[in-house]
């Protein structure tokens, strides 16, 4: 009754929108969909297969490393990686289509870095399948372009080693099936790089959450990458035109998980609850054009005014427990920086950028910054007060790069399961192809498929929160 009090409660939704496991869209009146779906779910748990939901190896020590990309991202967390040496692990080769970067970075570990010199791949397409197929690796990571993560991820798998790939891990339903699909049949890990999570605002509030502060109910959430990169888009550089050359190609939210996988910890979304629909609308697109009348007339995009993108995109998912999160995506207009993290409960709500806390307010609002600081004190998370200083020097969005570097690499050395998996990065990573397939059904309700094949029903506690890990 809830689900259909939702689905019939969308403006104009006459109906619900299913994808295939290949990405085909398929529109359903609801009465007979609602029959439809209940068998197919009947045959989905009936279904054998090998989970890697909580997948552990033996433990590895140290990690021997193989980076794809070394571009503007791959670079810097590169430099993460190397300080995992030598105990915790080793870079053993890295690899970039250019060879400037390749260079520059192996001569940055032989001066600097803790490791010995690299191997080092470059010049071919297909440089990176010879670092993939080397026998001394135990993990491959991906900061390539988005539409190779899949691809390269999968290969990786299938040559026997563990993958950690940059956001998104998947760009279409298809590949997040491939994903799924290559990770359960190979029984290799397969982490999407949510760096996001990480971060001390974000796991102060998850700790507040586990603690009670919120209260006994999660209701409604609030999460978005909104980040004003036109700019940056019109660069001339590699690493900026790709990015760009989306926004001509696709409708949608192409950037989802850094505002929706905190939110998804907070409501632990693959451990008890799970992502229902999503229906989504958009702007007009400007900014794009207009920037594209300003730029030279050698520039790729002079003059370009076809822009698939609009300059906002609003999603609205409802889970199985019935509670929403509201998804915006928008690098396009003058708006300060914001990832929103708005979470809210029975007795606490709390709203990012800047950071405010209204705990049983009784109608006074958000706490004075006395009282904020009690809060942050008493409840910052463990990994962050063991771990902030350390994390801090070596950087990376504050510390939180570091972190999520080295929770991953203390998860092989003890044989522990990863603080993310496989179906955490294709269901994040799935609102970029729904969104878009909502927008084109006119704002109508799209299925989340079932990743998981039902295994999401497990209650679970995040390992982020197994204290005795840390």
């Amino acid at each position: 009754m809830q689900r259909r009090k939702y689905l019939e409660g969308l403006a104009g939704a006459a109906g619900i929108v299913t994808v295939t496991p290949t990405g085909q869209a398929h529109e359903h009146d609801l009465d007979r969909w609602e029959e439809d779906e209940e068998e197919d779910e009947d045959e989905e748990e009936d279904e054998e297969r090998n989970s890697v939901m909580g997948l552990t190896v033996d433990p590895i020590q140290p990690v021997s490393v193989g980076i794809i990309g070394l571009g503007n991202r791959g670079s810097s967390v590169t430099r993460l990686i190397d300080a995992m040496a030598p105990d915790k692990g080793v870079i053993k080769a890295i690899c970039d289509l250019r060879e400037d970067p390749v260079q520059d970075t192996r001569s940055w570990i032989e001066e600097e870095g803790n490791n010995e010199s690299p191997d080092t791949y470059s010049g071919s397409k297909n440089s990176w399948r010879k670092l993939v197929q080397r026998d001394d690796l135990d993990l491959v990571f991906i900061f390539t372009p988005h539409k190779k993560h899949t691809p390269m991820a999968e290969y990786a798998m299938k040559k026997g080693k563990h993958v950690a790939v940059e956001v998104p891990a998947a760009t279409t339903i298809e590949e997040c099936w491939t994903l799924v699909d290559t990770a359960e049949k190979t029984q290799k890990n397969c982490i999407m790089l949510e760096n996001v999570n990480y971060f001390d605002n974000e796991m102060w509030v998850l700790n507040m959450i586990r603690n009670g502060v919120f209260g006994d109910q999660l209701t409604y959430a609030a999460g978005g990458y909104i980040h004003d990169l036109v700019p940056n888009y019109f660069l001339q550089a590699y690493w900026n035109d790709w990015r760009a050359r989306l926004h001509r190609q696709y409708k949608g939210d192409l950037y989802p998980t850094h505002g929706l996988g905190p939110i998804a910890w907070y409501m632990n979304i693959q451990r008890g609850d799970r992502f229902e629909y999503i229906s989504s609308n958009e702007s007009p697109e400007t900014r794009l054009t207009q920037k594209a009348s300003e730029v030279d007339e050698d520039h790729w995009a002079h003059g370009l005014d076809d822009w698939a993108n609009g300059d906002n995109t609003k999603s609205l998912i409802h889970t199985n427990k019935g509670r929403s999160i509201e998804l915006e995506f928008d690098v396009k207009t003058n708006r300060g920086y914001s990832r929103r993290n708005e979470i809210a409960g029975t007795d606490a709500y709390h709203e990012g950028f800047p950071s405010q806390l209204a705990v049983d307010s009784e109608g006074h609002g958000f706490v004075d910054d006395t009282t904020y600081e009690e809060y942050r004190d008493e409840h910052r998370h463990p990994l962050w007060e063991q771990m902030g200083d350390l994390a801090e020097e070596y950087g990376g969005h504050g510390g939180g790069d570091f972190l999520e570097i080295y929770r991953l690499f203390d998860a092989f050395n003890n044989g522990r399961p990863l603080d993310m998996d496989v179906y955490d990065a294709t269901a994040w990573s799935a609102v970029r192809p729904l969104s878009r397939i909502s927008i084109e059904h006119d704002g109508k309700p799209v299925k989340f498929p079932d990743f998981t094949r039902g295994d999401w029903k497990k209650e679970r506690e995040l390992q982020i929160m197994d204290f005795d890990t840390i």
